[in-house]
């Protein structure tokens, strides 16, 4: 594709008698030139574009002006002080010959000299817009905008039927000027954009439900609002003073601890205050750094942490063959992001002191009860771990499993209520024994549901005696009471079995698996027998039988 030299034939730089020529001083270019520092004086994009278009419409009366801004987001060329009114995507051949251009040429020629055959781009400017002139804006081969001159339907009469050579260089004059404006101002607002981004950054650490959870992806969250090569994040520990590392991401192979005061991020979290590094290779200090090799190219290492509570620290790093290299404000959004992550982690960790807290009292209160009976001492916390295990065969996740962890430890602290007479009866009991002992459920239940704390558990409280067929105590079948008290029933059901009684020996694991097997497909389903049976063959479980002993 040839292109033609258009301008020329406009305006002619190298005239010696032209009033364009660099080595004359003419008044009204010097006019010209101070009355475009006003353009300089922008806060805004949109105020930086009216500018402009005011100042057009100002020094060529009768011709209208229509800027179009590239929108990285949108990946689309739009007149951002019209939002929504026309866009042109930036993938379109059109752009693609424009970003070649650079200076203005009449619009029908541009279509004509590059060949392009785009009826809806034609139509689109030289029909709604009436353009006549197109003016580029191109910034290190980057088309930042263009602007389409058109003709005033109101103002025709007055408009000249083409511009003078002097209008054409005033065009082409302001688009020098703009190329700075538009690309100083497209940085900014990029900036603004990221950093207000980051106000989302909070949102991604909450839908993560345990601490576990948010040091897993810590990375990947993190990725979605700073783009990098490679990163890593180390845990502070106080015993050792040493920095370990519990997440990476881009670094193969393993990352090896760091004394606090050694390597990059050992040396940041010592002094407490973040870096941005421009090039490692080329800085007089870190280039000489041994540890930490994976980190290249531009770096940003922040530590993190609260007041009272140092955490640790975060280095990311983008290589030295990427085109984009971090800036001092990627620094900022990451300091940012720092003081979020550890706001959460600090709240989870004081939620899981108050959590263990509460769990502790629980336990206590179910071992006063157990403590009147030794053949039921423990029974609670044995059913607790053989529940726990089912859950997290079964795939579940760290909340269900939390709320199975005190259904399971509170299944029968409604035997608080029962009398002592029936509770430690060594002989068969009466029905109308059966009946009252049939009470502790609800009993259970109702002093859970005065708690709201224990509302996702109350009903494995409930229903743990219940049957898939309605045959329990309250006659619930299947699907009619929660899957977690299944659970229970199951390990209930076993530590019943293989706990000492005054009326018979305790059974082997195996023949308490015979008879647990018997109960699937009526106290709960086969799934969850299987995976209680996987963990019963488990080596996690032999050790924690046999530390029962």
């Amino acid at each position: 594709m040839k292109k033609k030299s258009s301008v020329s034939e406009i305006s002619n730089d190298s005239d010696p008698n032209s009033v364009f020529d660099t080595g004359m001083l003419n008044l009204a270019d010097v006019t010209q030139d101070f009355s475009m520092d006003e353009l300089d004086r922008w806060n805004t994009l949109v105020g930086l574009v009216q500018s402009v278009i005011a100042f057009i419409e100002k020094f060529i009366p009768g011709y209208t002006a229509h800027i179009f801004y590239h929108s990285d987001e949108s990946r689309e060329y739009r007149e951002i002080d019209r939002e929504g009114v026309s866009t042109i995507p930036e993938d379109s051949i059109f752009i693609g010959c424009l970003s070649m251009v650079t200076e203005t040429v009449p619009l029908a020629q541009f279509f004509s000299d590059y060949g392009i055959d785009d009826p809806i781009i034609s139509h689109f400017l030289q029909n709604v817009y009436q353009g006549e002139y197109i003016v580029p804006i191109v910034h290190s081969f980057e088309l930042l905008a263009f602007i389409i001159i058109g003709t005033s339907n109101e103002y025709f009469a007055d408009a000249e039927s083409s511009l003078d050579p002097s209008k054409v260089y005033f065009l082409n004059k302001l688009a020098a000027r703009m190329r700075v404006n538009l690309y100083a101002a497209s940085v900014s607002d990029r900036r603004q954009r990221e950093l207000l981004h980051m106000t989302q950054f909070p949102l991604s650490l909450q839908r993560h439900s345990s601490l576990n959870e948010v040091f897993a992806n810590l990375l990947d969250d993190l990725r979605s609002q700073i783009e990098f090569d490679a990163g890593v994040c180390y845990a502070y520990e106080q015993e050792t003073n040493m920095l370990v590392p519990f997440a990476k991401k881009g670094i193969s192979g393993r990352v090896a601890k760091l004394k606090v005061g050694s390597g990059i991020s050992g040396q940041v979290f010592d002094s407490k205050r973040s870096i941005f590094v421009p090039s490692r290779k080329e800085h007089p200090f870190y280039s000489l750094v041994e540890k930490e090799s994976f980190i290249s190219g531009s770096f940003i290492s922040v530590p993190f942490g609260t007041d009272k509570t140092r955490i640790g620290v975060i280095t990311l790093c983008r290589h030295e063959d990427n085109p984009k290299s971090f800036g001092v404000e990627h620094r900022y959004m990451l300091e940012i992001a720092s003081s979020f992550i550890a706001s959460d982690i600090t709240s989870r960790q004081l939620y899981q002191k108050l959590d263990e807290s509460s769990f502790a009292v629980v336990k206590s209160l179910t071992c006063a009860l157990e403590a009147k009976d030794k053949y039921t001492e423990g029974h609670s916390d044995r059913v607790k771990e053989y529940a726990v295990n089912i859950a997290q065969r079964l795939g579940y996740t760290d909340e269900q499993i939390h709320q199975i962890r005190y259904g399971a430890m509170l299944h029968d602290i409604g035997k608080i209520g029962i009398g002592d007479d029936i509770l430690n009866k060594r002989t068969r009991l009466s029905d109308e024994e059966y009946k009252k002992i049939k009470q502790h459920t609800e009993i259970g239940y109702h002093i859970l549901d005065n708690n709201s704390f224990f509302d996702d558990v109350k009903d494995f409280v409930r229903y743990h005696h219940e049957t898939l067929k309605g045959t329990g105590y309250y006659g619930k079948k299947l699907g009619e009471y929660p899957e977690g008290a299944m659970i229970v029933s199951c390990a209930d059901i076993f530590d019943a079995l293989t706990s000492q009684r005054p009326y018979r020996k305790p059974l082997t694991i195996d023949k308490a698996l015979c008879e647990l097997k018997k109960l699937v497909g009526l106290n709960f389903p086969e799934y969850v027998y299987n995976a209680f049976e996987k963990y019963v063959h488990s080596e996690e479980f032999t050790k924690y039988y046999e530390s029962l002993k």
